[in-house]
């Protein structure tokens, strides 16, 4: 694959992220609307979209295991964000190593949070940052992989 290839899967990836993620679009505006009007209702009333206990959302969805919900959130924090500990060190050189990868990764997926949180189309949720960057460290980890068997071959 060459460099022009991954960099547009990059930006589809982070298009992807935004809309699938970090909005949550389902298709229809007025929902997403309806969604940001109800919890702007309950800021009003005290009531804030954000859980700053670890693991406190996590124990709830591992006691819930068994229902798809509970599966989905789990999984669905930890895959979303696996290209992005892989990609990001491929489409910016400048992060390819573990220690800028986190930073960079933990930068972005803090700012998704705060941007869900302003805007009221998610949660701030302590628990998906480490679920985040659970995914984003696997994504580095077989960049890092693939990197070594393929390393002196054309292609990565």
């Amino acid at each position: 694959m060459n460099n022009k290839k991954i960099t547009y899967l990059w930006y589809v990836y982070l298009l992807l992220l935004f809309i699938v993620i970090v909005i949550k679009f389902n298709g229809s505006i007025n929902e997403l609307f309806d969604r940001m009007n109800s919890i702007n209702t309950n800021k009003s009333k005290g009531n804030w979209n954000v859980n700053l206990v670890p693991f406190n959302s996590i124990e709830v969805q591992l006691e819930y295991r068994y229902q798809w919900w509970a599966v989905k959130s789990i999984l669905g924090n930890l895959i979303a964000f696996i290209p992005l500990g892989f990609l990001l060190p491929i489409t910016h050189k400048k992060c390819n190593n573990f220690f800028k990868t986190f930073l960079v990764s933990l930068m972005l997926i803090l700012a998704i949070e705060v941007f869900q949180l302003i805007t009221s189309l998610g949660y701030f949720d302590v628990d998906d940052i480490i679920m985040n960057m659970i995914g984003s460290i696997i994504g580095f980890c077989l960049y890092s992989v693939l990197k070594k068997v393929y390393k002196g071959k054309n292609g990565f």
